[in-house]
């Protein structure tokens, strides 16, 4: 990292706070990005990257996770095994070019991750890639889109899109079951996590994030029993944030997000 490079990367949450900077005063947009309230992750535009790790094949990591990195759940895992007996993602999944899930489920929010590492979110029915823009919907269409995700080393997954272009897009709903909430999200071209302190339904959970944070795009992560998070720390090997030891990850879930800090 240059010693004028700043990376900011909060885990307040989880009772761990760590910055990586280099010498001398803030500049003012520097300081304006400073994580938002409730973020467990965060990196300004320029820096960070994200990779969908593939279980088991890409468990356990060969190294890490790294001082900052975090390590979470990312879309869900279904009751269906995939081929092998593997646990099986809901919805798209594709890993570096590899389609891994190629069913569309009702879930409206595509997780893109560029061959560089650069995550963006995009409504199912408008997935923009490269110079092109693709409705996952119609079998034509998602082809083209596989086939182009596998040409350009492309990673994506599915999931609830819950705020889009700033814009809340859930809706409260009468007897919504509440639960903690981990939700990825894009902000004026940096990217973080935001983690719910409490039980909250979706909608809420989509508008206290609205209200913390202000994120261009927000989509929601894979919690409850399926909640696996481990936290790289500065001078040790890892903290387990979550609900899922690492040593109980084989067989339970299907996909992971690593995200890591530094200059791209």
């Amino acid at each position: 990292m240059r010693a004028t490079a700043r990376v900011r990367i909060v885990m307040a949450s989880l009772g761990i706070m760590a910055l990586v900077a280099g010498g001398g005063r803030l500049t003012a947009a520097e300081a304006a990005c400073a994580p938002p309230q409730g973020s467990i992750f965060h990196v300004c535009e320029g820096y960070g990257t994200a990779r969908l790790m593939l279980l088991p094949e890409d468990w356990p990591p060969t190294q890490g996770p790294n001082p900052g990195e975090l390590i979470v759940s990312g879309g869900y895992t279904g009751r269906d095994a995939r081929e092998g007996g593997l646990a099986a993602p809901v919805g798209l999944l594709i890993r570096d070019g590899q389609v891994i899930g190629r069913n569309i489920a009702r879930m409206d929010g595509i997780l893109l991750i560029g061959a560089d590492g650069v995550p963006a979110l995009h409504p199912r029915g408008a997935v923009k890639l490269g110079a092109e823009r693709y409705d996952l919907g119609p079998l034509d269409e998602r082809q083209a889109f596989f086939d182009a995700a596998r040409a350009g080393g492309i990673s994506a997954l599915q999931s609830h899109l819950l705020v889009i272009d700033g814009r809340v897009d859930t809706r409260e709903v009468e007897g919504a079951p509440v639960a903690r909430r981990r939700i990825l999200y894009t902000r004026g071209g940096g990217f973080g996590v935001w983690q719910s302190d409490q039980a909250l339904t979706l909608d809420a959970a989509a508008r206290r994030l609205a209200a913390e944070v202000a994120p261009d795009m927000a989509l929601n992560l894979d919690m409850g029993s399926f909640d696996f998070c481990l936290a790289g720390l500065e001078g040790s090997s890892a903290q387990s944030c979550g609900a899922i030891a690492p040593q109980q990850l084989p067989g339970r879930l299907s996909n992971l997000l690593r995200l890591s800090p530094g200059a791209r």
